[in-house]
């Protein structure tokens, strides 16, 4: 049938998917050229059908010949709305009526397509992963049980209420422990006329630390992760159907499950570096030659200069256990940026499936879910470089003249604000832990830098990527977020650094008070 010159094959549908339909048309020559006798040129071929669109559309630009090549390929690739719109003008021939029914059609047959695909992959997924289905039966254990699970088990839910009362527990318990050995509060003579406080209540790791920044760190991680996995990502899944194995809480348990050997890292390294290196290495030969070597003077060694307050074998005992404490919250702090990375890995992966898919519906739960994982890696990275900055506070003001931590600062305060002539001067000591703040800041940073790369990413490779005005507002979040990000940088690596870096302090506090009062990930 020949309508406005060219081949015309009436609207109607056998019910196939869009590659079934396109296949069909284009064999036939639907809305080619006809000759004298009312008979298409022949079949379409990719460049004939990439010029012929181009030829219809008003600004010239078209389809791209690689993406047309797609359609005739044996693939799982569909076309997108707007792709669908140029084809129906090509079978309905640039009549209005047929355009709109040839639409109707091939969009129709575009879902059939997407249902066709989800059905494959749940099939591929069914025999490529049977050990995944047979532990989704309860026939298997290393998911449920492996350190990876224990480890996102912790954090989240419940149990990270029952990790903070364990964390405040401990601390008491330490209290408790140096009120009956004496050093709660307690002083030693670094130099003449100068009695320091290095008692347990003095210093910012051992109380600030656990009672405040800790648990609002764990409160941060156990908000996203119940986030993602308990709604977002089955919201930005492929799969339609919200009872799909890997969409749902078993799904990302298989992400976390891959992520077994950095678990097994952090939990090595916390035991071996942190409480092993740093007592065995350190401490336990101060105490066993009874010179500190140069190593700062705290509330362990003082037994060195302060044996009537606390002995030697106290002093051994003390900080065994309190070694064994720091390594434990240094492990939550890196456990924390792991699943950081995790889930800024598991929503690139979910959400460019969805993309790839031409979910256009998904792209503003993909926004939305990528905010929430933004301002959650966000307040996690804050509260980390927190963690990083009361550990430089307190061996930076072990190296200092100063009689107190409080007086440290206040000193340092009304120096900068030309109330106090005094300068603060050092003391002829060193510690590890300079070194560490400087890793765990570093990594910190990273880490959220990792984090808004990936939704970018995201971002960038969907429709989202089109509208300017959201585009100029997520710019605009993350710059805010960088900015305080700097700040708090700042503040970890001058600390001591240059007179009134107190003033610095204080204001990274106040900026982290805004970071941990901004909005909730389920109202982000």
């Amino acid at each position: 049938m020949e309508k406005n010159g060219n081949f015309f094959v009436t609207p109607s549908s056998d019910g196939g998917n869009f590659k079934e339909l396109f296949k069909r048309l284009v064999a036939v020559g639907a809305g080619r050229p006809v000759d004298n006798d009312g008979c298409p040129s022949g079949s379409w071929t990719p460049d004939q059908l990439a010029e012929a669109i181009t030829n219809i559309d008003p600004d010239g630009t078209g389809v791209d010949l690689r993406t047309v090549q797609l359609w005739f390929q044996d693939n799982d690739r569909g076309v997108s709305n707007e792709n669908i719109r140029w084809l129906a003008r090509i079978f309905g021939c640039d009549d209005p009526v047929t355009i709109s029914e040839w639409q109707i059609i091939l969009s129709k047959a575009q879902a059939r397509l997407k249902v066709n695909r989800r059905e494959r992959k749940r099939a591929e997924n069914d025999k490529s992963t049977p050990s995944v289905v047979a532990e989704h039966l309860g026939n298997a254990k290393p998911i449920h049980e492996g350190l990876a699970k224990k480890c996102e088990w912790l954090l989240t839910g419940e149990a990270s209420m029952n990790l903070l009362v364990s964390y405040w527990l401990v601390f008491g318990a330490l209290g408790l422990m140096n009120y009956a050995l004496g050093t709660l509060s307690v002083t030693y003579s670094p130099e003449d006329g100068l009695d320091k406080q290095v008692g347990f209540i003095w210093a910012p790791t051992l109380t600030v630390l656990p009672l405040v920044v800790l648990p609002l760190y764990i409160l941060s991680i156990n908000e996203l992760i119940s986030c993602w996995k308990n709604g977002a990502r089955s919201q930005c899944a492929l799969s339609d159907d919200k009872a799909d194995f890997l969409t749902g809480a078993d799904g990302w348990m298989l992400k976390v499950n891959s992520f077994t050997f950095s678990f097994w890292a952090i939990a090595l390294f916390s035991l071996f570096f942190v409480f092993g290196f740093q007592w065995a290495g350190i401490y336990l030969p101060a105490y066993m030659s009874g010179d500190p070597g140069g190593v700062q003077i705290d509330r362990y060694l003082v037994a060195l200069s302060r044996p009537e307050v606390i002995s030697i074998r106290q002093a051994m005992v003390l900080s065994a256990v309190g070694y064994l404490y720091t390594a434990s919250y240094i492990a939550i702090f890196l456990l924390g940026l792991l699943f950081l990375v995790i889930i800024a890995l598991d929503y690139r992966e979910t959400c460019n499936n969805s993309i790839q898919q031409n979910l256009v519906t998904t792209t503003v739960t993909i926004r939305e879910a990528g905010i929430r994982v933004i301002w959650g890696s966000f307040r996690v990275a804050a509260l980390g470089l927190w963690i990083a900055t009361l550990i430089k506070l307190q061996i930076v003001y072990l190296s200092s003249n100063a009689k107190d931590f409080v007086s440290w600062l206040s000193w340092d305060a009304q120096a900068a604000l030309g109330f106090r002539t005094t300068e603060n001067s050092w003391l002829d000591n060193s510690s590890v832990s300079h070194f560490t703040t400087l890793l765990m800041g570093a990594v910190t940073v990273a880490t959220f830098g990792f984090c808004v790369a990936k939704v970018h990413e995201v971002f960038a490779g969907s429709p989202l990527g089109d509208d300017q005005d959201r585009a100029r507002s997520d710019r605009k979040l993350i710059m805010g977020m960088g900015a305080v990000i700097i700040v708090l940088s700042a503040n970890l690596l001058l600390i001591g650094r240059f007179e009134g870096f107190s003033l610095l302090v204080a204001l990274s506090g106040i900026a982290t008070f805004y970071v941990v009062r901004g909005p909730s990930l389920n109202q982000a």
